[in-house]
């Protein structure tokens, strides 16, 4: 038996294996453990990736085989942080300014305005449209700590002060004012900014 540790973002998994297992197996009970696709990881192993087709025994140091014990450094794929990163809004919103906007189909095309910003973009062709409404979360950025965003917090949580009108990580939003009106990022285009509650009504000389 060898207790192999994958250590991921500093969070450290034990699987139990044995020295016979191939490695690509330990893989999948790990993703099964935390949830995550493997596809989208990267294993080290003594600073070498690790070749996915051997069995433990074949990969493991006479000290760790001793011991019993095998650390295993895992890592994103560059490409999958890049695309991980990218969300499609759930809502349409003007590609200038990330406000709600209306939208208009004529002819297979898609015209976007009236959004509370006067921006109006005419004539986008439906495939195109994807791209248009596509939201880097890396770049929603707090602006409390200055460090942290939208795409490196636990399941992208993030908040939004309706007071302050800053964006807040879960930790700083912890230390902030207790009075304040707090929401989720995610809902900040259905909260009524003044009353902090649902909109239910829109006005169109003001948006």
């Amino acid at each position: 038996m060898a207790k192999v540790i994958f250590n991921y973002k500093g969070i450290e998994t034990k699987i139990q294996s044995n020295l016979n297992d191939k490695i690509e197996d330990v893989y999948k009970k790990y993703g099964i453990k935390i949830g995550k696709d493997i596809s989208k990881l990267y294993f080290i192993y003594n600073g070498n990736k690790i070749n996915d087709n051997k069995i433990l025994n074949e990969i493991i140091n006479e000290e760790d085989k001793r011991r019993n014990i095998m650390n295993i450094l895992v890592n994103e794929n560059i490409k999958t942080i890049i695309e991980d990163n990218i969300i499609i809004s759930k809502e349409i919103l003007c590609p200038k300014c990330n406000e709600n906007i209306f939208i208009k189909i004529d002819k297979y095309k898609l015209n976007l305005f009236n959004c509370k910003n006067n921006h109006n973009i005419n004539n986008i062709l439906l495939k195109e449209f994807e791209n248009k409404e596509k939201i880097d979360i890396s770049k929603i950025i707090c602006d409390n700590c200055k460090i942290k965003n939208k795409s490196n917090t636990y399941n992208n949580e993030f908040y939004k002060c309706n007071i302050c009108k800053t964006n807040l990580s879960p930790l700083c939003k912890s230390n902030n004012n207790k009075e304040h009106k707090i929401i989720n990022y995610d809902n900040k285009n259905n909260i009524c900014k003044m009353h902090n509650i649902n909109y239910n009504k829109y006005c169109k000389d003001c948006k």
